[in-house]
C-alpha cells in the first residue's frame, strides 16, 4: 500500500496500483487537506487513521476550473473508504468535509462518486461547509450567504454506521444529487442538509435507495 500523510497541492491519482491507501496526516488539526483535483481509481481501498480526517479545500484553480474530486469504481472493483482498525476494532473516523463553493455557484458535477462505501465514521461520511472535528478549519456560508461545496453527483453509494450520510457544517445551498444509495445504521438522521439544499434522492424498482435504522441514537431533531 502507500501511506499519505502530506496535503495535496497537486492534481493527484491515487491508483488501484498502489491500494491500500492509507491516510494518516500529520497536521495537528487531523486533517489531509486537498486543495487540487483528486482521482480515485476503481478498487481502490482507502483507509484513514482514527480520528483522521479528508477536507477537500481547493477552489477555483489557476486554470480557471474548480478543483474537483472523482471517484468511480465497477461493480466488481467498489472503491471504499473505511477507519483503520488494525489495532482499535472499534475505530472510526471523521469523514469527508468539503469547504470551497469555488466562485459565486457550485459546478455542475463537480465531485462525483459512482460505487463507492463509506464505513465507520464519527461524523457525517460527508460534510459540506466545514469540518466537524476542526471548528478553526476552514469554512463557507452562513445564515445569510449560500455556499454550494458541489454539485455532488453520487450513484450506488453506500454508508454504514456512520453518524449521517451527508450533513451541513454550514454548506447552505449546496446542490446533491443521489440515486440508488443505501444507509444504515446512522447515530442521528441519515440525511441532515443545510438550508436551501437542492436534494434529489432517487431509486427504481430495480435500483432501490434504502434507509434502514436512521437515528439509533434517538436525537430530538433527527426523525
Amino acid at each position: 500500500g502507500k501511506v499519505v500523510a502530506g496535503d495535496i497541492v497537486d492534481d493527484t491519482t491515487w491508483y488501484l496500483l498502489d491500494s491500500p491507501i492509507k491516510v494518516n496526516p500529520t497536521s495537528a488539526d487531523g486533517y489531509l487537506s486537498v486543495m487540487a483535483d483528486l482521482t480515485i481509481e476503481a478498487g481502490v481501498e482507502v483507509i484513514i487513521g482514527e480520528n483522521k480526517g479528508i477536507s477537500f479545500d481547493g477552489g477555483l484553480q489557476s486554470d480557471g476550473t474548480c478543483a474537483q474530486m472523482t471517484v468511480t469504481g465497477t461493480s466488481s472493483e467498489r472503491v471504499t473508504f473505511d477507519a483503520d482498525r488494525s489495532i482499535n476494532p472499534a475505530a472510526l473516523w471523521h469523514g469527508l468535509a468539503f469547504t470551497d463553493k469555488c466562485g459565486t455557484a457550485g459546478e455542475a458535477d463537480r465531485h462525483t462518486f459512482d460505487k463507492v462505501d463509506f464505513s465507520n465514521t464519527n461524523h457525517a461520511a460527508i460534510t459540506a461547509g466545514s469540518r466537524p472535528a476542526d471548528p478553526n478549519g476552514p469554512s463557507c456560508g452562513d445564515a445569510q450567504n449560500d455556499c454550494d461545496v458541489g454539485e455532488f453527483d453520487m450513484t450506488d453509494v453506500t454508508f454504514t454506521n456512520v453518524d449521517s450520510a451527508f450533513a451541513h457544517g454550514s454548506g447552505q445551498g449546496t446542490v446533491v444529487t443521489m440515486s440508488n444509495f443505501a444507509v444504515t445504521d446512522a447515530r442521528s438522521a441519515c440525511f441532515n442538509f443545510a438550508e436551501n439544499t437542492i436534494a434529489t434522492l432517487t431509486g427504481t424498482a430495480q435500483s432501490p435507495s434504502t434507509m434502514t435504522r436512521c437515528n439509533n441514537n434517538q436525537v430530538h431533531w433527527g426523525g
